[in-house]
């Protein structure tokens, strides 16, 4: 059996853990505006209006990081 682990590391892993989820939902945010972006760009040159293009954007936007972020949740929820 293995000692006790000390408590020290023991808070210094949570914390860890809180600053890796942290950036983990950063980088969801961040992929999904990259794409969300991309996504406006592409419709206005395909010859959308441009309030059309920013519902594309948005659209995108909502569907990447919403799907970005539930992947991240069931991944560290195992």
């Amino acid at each position: 059996m293995s000692a006790p682990a000390d408590p020290v590391v023991q808070q210094r892993l949570v914390q860890a853990q809180k600053t890796i989820r942290t950036l983990s939902v950063v980088v969801c945010v961040l992929i999904g505006a990259v794409v969300g972006m991309g996504a406006g760009v592409v419709a206005r040159a395909l010859g959308a209006s441009p309030i059309d293009a920013v519902k594309a954007g948005g659209a995108a936007f909502i569907a990447v990081s919403g799907l970005a972020l539930v992947v991240e949740a069931r991944m560290n929820s195992s």
